[in-house]
């Protein structure tokens, strides 16, 4: 089997700082990051090989991240996807929202994405709701079923929300960090709300949660081994 080392992690903005994204980015084959603040690809593209970013909602919002390390082969067909919540959120215009999922096939063998779908918001007259964020999701899995696909991301949901396991399992896709706690709230619960998924045979070795206890609230960088056979 062939094994990668990944990051996977919504930066929030870069809320824990650079070092800590620099130090694990640098020991990582694969990078995939959300709420990624663009004007630091510059600085990304220095600790690795290839760097493709998207636009989470707009121009002045965070971004997407999908980045291979110097010496692999490379991802081809880089494309933005657009979720169904496009329009809306960015009639929003909030740089927390998404509504797009960056992909990329590795050595013409397997896709690899980084996604943030919508979450819901009660913004007066352009609420965002459960069933927006679950047509994103639904949207995203069922364009992908059809190739070998890896997806990491912030789904918003932790594992206990039937309707998002319905869809996972609906289009052959199948979770793999459910049980950590990837996600510090304002109440000060450690939850779980990335998602890993997959919809074809992996092994997932080595996982970490680099937690911190020093913030109020937000994500927290995930590192693991993935391995595949094919």
């Amino acid at each position: 089997m062939t094994s990668y080392k990944f990051l996977q992690y919504n930066t929030d903005g870069l809320r824990l700082g650079w070092d800590v994204l620099e130090k694990l980015a640098s020991d990582s084959d694969f990078i995939l990051l959300q709420r990624f603040p663009k004007d630091k690809q510059k600085e990304l593209c220095e600790i690795t090989g290839k760097v493709f970013t998207a636009e989470s909602v707009s121009a002045d919002s965070f971004g997407l991240v999908l980045a291979r390390a110097e010496g692999l082969s490379s991802i081809g067909s880089v494309e933005t996807m657009y979720l169904p919540s496009r329009q809306l959120v960015q009639a929003i215009g909030d740089k927390w929202q998404g509504c797009t999922a960056l992909k990329g096939t590795y050595n013409s063998q397997v896709t690899l994405v980084s996604v943030l779908p919508c979450f819901p918001a009660n913004v007066g007259e352009y609420p965002v709701t459960m069933e927006d964020s679950l047509k994103d999701i639904d949207y995203l899995l069922s364009n992908l079923k059809d190739s070998k696909t890896i997806i990491a991301g912030d789904l918003h949901w932790t594992p206990e929300i039937s309707e998002v396991n319905r869809l996972i399992e609906k289009h052959g896709f199948k979770s793999y960090l459910d049980g950590h706690k990837t996600f510090k709230n304002g109440s000060g619960q450690y939850i779980n709300l990335d998602k890993l998924i997959a919809n074809f045979d992996i092994d997932i070795s080595d996982v970490k949660v680099h937690t911190d206890d020093s913030i109020t609230q937000g994500h927290f960088p995930i590192t693991y081994t993935i391995s595949w056979d094919l």
